[in-house]
Formats: structure tokens, C-alpha cells, sequence
């Protein structure tokens, strides 16, 4: 009797969910391509948090990108939007009289993914500024090297948590305490016409470091290297007079930074009898005997977030998430990070038991959250947080800008909907806020797993928020 007691309620409760379902929304779950796929779906008015629309929302699903929204809503909320990352270059030892320093040359990482990078604003000044705060302080002579000090954050050659395929690409270089250039150099391959042998005719930023081996061969292009590895052997069908670029991670950013600071003080007549190195390798700095020569300051984390979900950079994501560790540690790792994120969500009345991030910027598949904890954040923010214009202005116009400039751009909703996209294989996210009659809504949008192509699903998720905001 329990057990059919048990079936009629669990089927009663099928119905009513199948009959709640708002149009919009049964008429897209019940669509070609969508029938076997994970999906979840929930969208709220923000002021009076009841429910418009909603579909299997506390389903936890692959998020993807859409996982920024919560690295740098809580980074705001933690370091506030004025934060500034700092990197600092230390003097270590006795400076003599002939002006000769018996010690080291420190550059200490401060998490500022931002440093000579392609979506920075402020002026690539640093390594110059760097170079003349040590000719500044009377070093003519260093009797060590530049040391880059990265120790901040837990190193690890690659990152266990994403695919394979995916680690060491233009998208996805290891953070690191200490960044620059994006973690990313370009490297121009030329097969000359004269002997048909392909050559590395330069690199982007110029390192002397780098020691490339090409394998001209018709098959995909791959780059292979070991951890923290300047050696990198390069495959691929390389044409006959023409130079081809292929982007490859930096392996080690703190040693690049270290050796190009060197290099400029060796170009201005500063000599080294040592060469450049990193705090993995050699010695930490002696507190007792520093001296503070140069801070660099990074843009606002306001404008660093908004570069991190306009661009979606999975580099300045991952630098957020990890610097979240330091709330409550002198060093940050992984797994600091994550307890320190999601503590702070519960603290704050946003429930995030049974949710699972592992990563800032969602490249990881094992990252598994609900559209409901999307939501509810958001609602958060906006109802709540201090800092909700910094992190409302960090998300692209859907159909202006950013990676959404081209969803719902033939739609009333235009202009409307601020939202983070989220992609990957097989994975279509959205999250956000619509504008609509006056009121405010908070929207997430989840589809994994499914089997029609992107740009139909993408017409079809834009054709259901366009029946639901009509």
C-alpha cells in the first residue's frame, strides 16, 4: 500500500510539474535535439524572487564560462571593487660602497594576471619601471640574479582538473602568482622555400629562453613539452614560404619576468653573475635584509572583472579564484580557494551545499552547479551587495558586445539582457539579468549534452526568452 501510495504521489507531482511549465519552456525541452540533453532553466523578478519560469532548476549541470559570475562576484565581494593586485621588486643584501649588491634582485608576485596583457588598459610600463627602480637605488653590480617569486599561490606545471586537450593552449595557460603577456607566447615557424626546412623566425614577446624543435609532418598541430619545460617540440604541416604562428603557454611566467628585467639591466650596463631565476629553483628572499624598491599597481579588480567576463580571459578568472584563498591564508591553493568561496556564499544566506566548483574560469568539466545557485546569486548581488554596479557593468549587452554580441541580436530584447555566455563541448549557458516593463529578472539558462547544432540551440533559447518577455 506504501509503495503505490509512493508511485501515485511521485506521478502526481510529474503532472503538476509538466502542467506549471511555462509554454515557452515546454515547447523548447520538447524540441529536436533536446529530448536526451541536461537541462535547467530558472528565471526569477528579482524584487519579489518569484519564480517566471523554471525547469528542473536544482539539477547540477556542466557550467562552463558561466562560472566567472561567481569567481568575480565573490572576489568583489571579498577584496571590494577598488582592490588592486600589487607586484613588488625587493632588494636582498648588503649594497657596497662600488655600488655593488651582494644578493638578489626580488620581483614578488602579487596575482595580477593583468601585466603586459592584450586586454590591459593602463600603460605596458612595468618592466621598464621595474629595470629603473633598480638603477634607481645605485646598483651598478649584482653579485646573484632577478629572482621571480610566484610562491604566492601553490605552483603547478599544468592543471590536473582540464582536459588534456585543452591544457597549454592560447586558452587555457597555468596561473601563476607572477603573469605576463597573458601566460601566452607567439611563435612564428617559417618553412623557407630555399632548403624546405621550418624554422622559429621569431617570438612575440622576444625570449631567449624558449628552445622549439619542428617536426614538419601532415598531421594536426601539437606542441609537446614537460612541466615548467623551455623545451617545447612543435608538430605539423608546416607550407613552403609561408610563416605560420602557432600560440603556445608560457611554461614558467615567473622565470620569463625575471629574465627580461634582467636582460634590461644588463642592456643599461648592470651586471649579473648569475642569470635569471625563480624561488621554485633558488633560494627565498631573508626578510631581515629588503629593501623595498618598486610596487606596480594593477587596474581596479572592478575593471579587471570586466575584462574577465566581457572577453571571458580564463587567465584573469583563475588568478581571481585563487586569490580568494588568501581570505584566510598567507598562501593560496586550489583547494583554499574553494572553501573560502563557498563558505562565504553560506555565510551570506546563498545556499551552495551540493554544488561543486573546482576552477574560476569553468574550462574544468568537473565543475557541477544549478541553476538555482546561479539565481540566487545574482539576486544577491543585486538586492544586496554594495558592489552590484561594478559586477552588473563587468556583463556584455546581448547583442552589442562581448562574447553575446550576436545572441539575441534581431530580438526586442536587445539592449535588454546583460549576460555571461558559457561554452563548451556540448555545453550552452547562459546567465544574467533582463531588463523588461520597469522590473528586473535574474536568468539562467543550461543546456548540456545536446545533440542539434550550437546555432539552432542558441535560436531556440533565444526564441523561448522572447516568448517569456513578450
Amino acid at each position: 500500500m506504501k509503495k503505490l501510495l509512493l508511485i501515485i504521489f511521485s506521478l502526481i507531482s510529474i503532472i503538476t510539474n509538466a502542467q506549471d511549465l511555462h509554454p515557452a519552456v515546454k515547447e523548447f525541452v520538447d524540441a529536436p535535439g533536446l529530448q536526451n540533453a541536461g537541462v535547467g532553466i530558472l528565471i526569477k523578478d528579482v524584487e519579489t524572487e518569484e519564480i517566471v519560469a523554471e525547469y528542473r532548476r536544482n539539477t547540477n549541470l556542466i557550467p562552463a564560462s558561466i562560472t566567472k559570475l561567481i569567481t568575480t562576484a565573490t572576489a568583489l565581494e571579498v577584496f571590494s571593487d577598488t582592490f588592486k593586485f600589487e607586484t613588488k621588486v625587493v632588494m636582498e643584501g648588503h649594497l657596497s660602497k662600488d655600488s655593488t649588491l651582494h644578493g638578489n634582485i626580488y620581483v614578488v608576485g602579487g596575482g595580477d594576471p593583468s601585466i603586459a596583457s592584450k586586454y590591459n588598459k593602463l600603460p605596458n610600463d612595468f618592466f621598464s619601471n621595474a629595470a629603473n627602480a633598480v638603477r634607481t637605488a645605485g646598483i651598478k653590480k649584482v653579485d646573484g640574479a632577478v629572482i621571480g617569486d610566484a610562491s604566492l599561490y601553490a605552483q603547478c606545471a599544468q592543471m590536473p582538473i582540464w582536459l588534456v586537450e585543452d591544457i597549454g593552449t592560447y586558452y587555457a595557460p597555468t596561473p601563476s602568482a607572477i603573469c605576463a603577456y597573458d601566460n601566452m607566447i607567439r611563435i612564428y615557424v617559417n618553412n623557407s622555400a630555399d632548403d624546405s626546412i621550418a624554422r622559429v623566425v621569431n617570438t612575440v614577446p622576444k625570449t631567449n629562453l624558449l628552445d622549439v624543435k619542428i617536426i614538419n609532418k601532415d598531421t594536426p598541430y601539437r606542441i609537446m613539452s614537460t612541466d615548467f619545460s623551455w623545451n617545447k617540440t612543435i608538430e605539423g604541416p608546416f607550407a613552403v614560404g609561408k610563416v605560420q604562428e602557432i600560440q603556445s603557454e608560457n611554461p614558467e611566467p615567473a622565470l620569463f619576468v625575471a629574465d627580461v628585467i634582467e636582460q634590461q639591466l644588463k642592456d643599461s650596463g648592470v651586471a649579473f653573475t648569475k642569470n635569471a631565476s625563480t624561488t621554485r629553483i633558488d633560494q627565498f628572499m631573508k626578510s631581515d635584509s629588503c629593501k623595498l624598491l618598486y610596487t606596480h599597481y594593477s587596474a581596479p579588480l572592478s575593471e579587471i572583472c570586466r575584462a574577465t567576463n566581457y572577453n571571458s580571459i580564463n587567465l584573469y578568472a583563475e588568478n581571481i579564484f585563487l586569490h580568494l584563498g588568501l581570505r584566510n591564508s598567507y598562501t593560496s591553493s586550489y583547494p583554499k580557494s574553494i572553501s573560502s568561496s563557498f563558505g562565504w556564499w553560506n555565510a551570506h544566506g546563498v545556499n551552495a551545499k551540493g554544488v561543486y566548483q573546482v576552477d574560476g574560469s569553468g574550462l574544468s568539466m568537473k565543475n557541477a552547479i544549478n541553476p538555482n545557485f546561479f539565481v540566487d546569486m545574482l539576486i544577491y548581488m543585486k538586492k544586496k551587495s554594495k558592489f552590484f554596479p561594478a559586477f552588473y557593468a563587468s556583463l556584455p549587452t546581448c547583442g552589442v558586445n562581448g562574447t553575446v554580441k550576436s545572441f539575441l541580436a534581431n530580438t526586442p530584447l536587445k539592449g535588454k539582457a546583460h549576460f555571461k555566455s558559457g561554452s563548451m563541448e556540448r555545453v550552452q549557458n547562459y546567465a544574467g539579468y533582463v531588463e523588461h516593463n520597469g522590473k528586473t529578472y535574474a536568468v539562467c539558462l543550461m543546456v548540456n549534452n545536446f545533440s542539434c547544432p550550437r546555432g539552432d540551440l542558441r535560436v531556440k533559447m533565444g526564441n523561448m526568452l522572447k516568448e517569456i518577455f513578450k
